[in-house]
């Protein structure tokens, strides 16, 4: 399994009431009374403290926990008993197809096997893995008509909402954890570069604090109406409660292109980029460092030291930005770009992908 083993020490932090303020004085009794104060009153539209409260966790837990499954891969060893590895996986048709990440079936697993939440343990294989997704998708045998699939979110993910984590970190079993959205748009280098992860995947992480562990791989990532907007996938080994999951539209775009062509294709766009700091007036963009003759960039009449500042109307920054919203969008295009060139005013350009990378 991918994500490392972090160890933390907790902190006990003691609580003291709210009102801490030290109590008033006795007042002598031969002096006036002094008047109460008001009672102050809660913003407009924040309502009183005592009716604010924390969402219902263990409603949406009981819900989600019947779609979440462990996989279990037997590795064999070059010498003594084969060994397993443990993730987790998140049952996305009733038929019991399971998508998790690419790194928890390796192409070594000589046996994989899907548990339930009932203990029940079938076989499975491997349908089909993206290691520049980290995604795979694993059929169980004999196929099931009972199973309960997760829903994808389709609703855009935002910052400090609250999430849940469901897996089987450790092989420990049913496994929930909470906490918010941390961030969005991550790529390889905000992971912290890591090996077991290919530098030129197609990545834009969702990042959150709620914990992922060394099992988690392939679990969901859920907010409070039990609907998934990510994958776990991976943490920061050097930090604590940094953790990434693999966004819902993407696994959603995946699902679509393997079970339809029986692979994932890779749009091929006929250029290279770099990470580039002289567009006047803004700190980042892309910069294009090559074109390929007659291929897709160059039809759309793209040139070297173009600077690509949108695609498909979302702006961009990052070369691993306009990869990954180019997978996202898919070889059926056509993906509609802003470019700009040294001298001369914005201008759109539309591409017609082609497959390949």
């Amino acid at each position: 399994m991918r994500a490392p083993l972090v160890v933390g020490l907790v902190a006990l932090v003691a609580c003291r009431p709210l009102d801490d303020e030290a109590p008033p004085s006795p007042v002598p009794s031969d002096s006036p009374k002094a008047e109460p104060a008001p009672t102050p009153s809660p913003p407009p539209g924040r309502p009183p403290r005592s009716q604010l409260a924390l969402p219902d966790f263990a409603a949406v837990t009981e819900q989600i926990a019947p779609s979440v499954v462990s996989v279990i891969c037997t590795l064999p060893q070059a010498a003594g008993r084969p060994k397993r590895g443990i993730g987790s996986g998140t049952i996305v048709r009733a038929d019991g197809l399971v998508v998790t990440n690419a790194h928890v079936v390796p192409l070594t697993a000589s046996a994989i096997d899907v548990e339930y939440a009932n203990q029940e343990r079938v076989r499975a294989q491997v349908i089909h893995r993206e290691p520049l997704l980290d995604l795979a998708v694993i059929a169980v045998d004999p196929p099931r008509v009972d199973q309960a699939p997760v829903v994808f979110r389709e609703r855009p993910v935002r910052p400090g909402e609250w999430v849940l984590a469901v897996g089987h970190p450790f092989g420990l079993g049913d496994t929930v954890t909470v906490g918010v959205v941390s961030g969005l748009g991550r790529d390889w280098v905000d992971v912290g570069k890591p090996e077991d992860l290919p530098q030129d995947g197609f990545f834009s992480f969702v990042q959150t604090d709620a914990s992922i562990n060394t099992g988690s791989s392939g679990g969901p990532i859920v907010d409070l109406r039990g609907e998934v907007l990510g994958i776990a996938t991976a943490v920061r080994g050097e930090g604590t409660g940094i953790g990434f999951a693999v966004p819902a539209p993407m696994v959603r775009r995946y699902l679509e292109e393997v079970l339809t062509h029986g692979r994932f294709r890779r749009v091929r766009l006929g250029l290279r980029a770099a990470d580039d700091d002289e567009f006047p007036g803004r700190m980042a963009t892309v910069k294009v460092t090559r074109v390929e003759a007659a291929g897709p960039g160059a039809k759309a009449g793209l040139q070297v030291d173009d600077f690509i500042l949108s695609v498909a109307g979302r702006p961009v920054s990052r070369v691993s930005e306009v990869a990954y919203l180019t997978q996202l969008i898919g070889v059926d295009g056509p993906i509609e770009m802003q470019v700009q060139r040294a001298g001369e005013p914005l201008r759109s350009v539309t591409l017609a992908p082609v497959e390949g990378l």
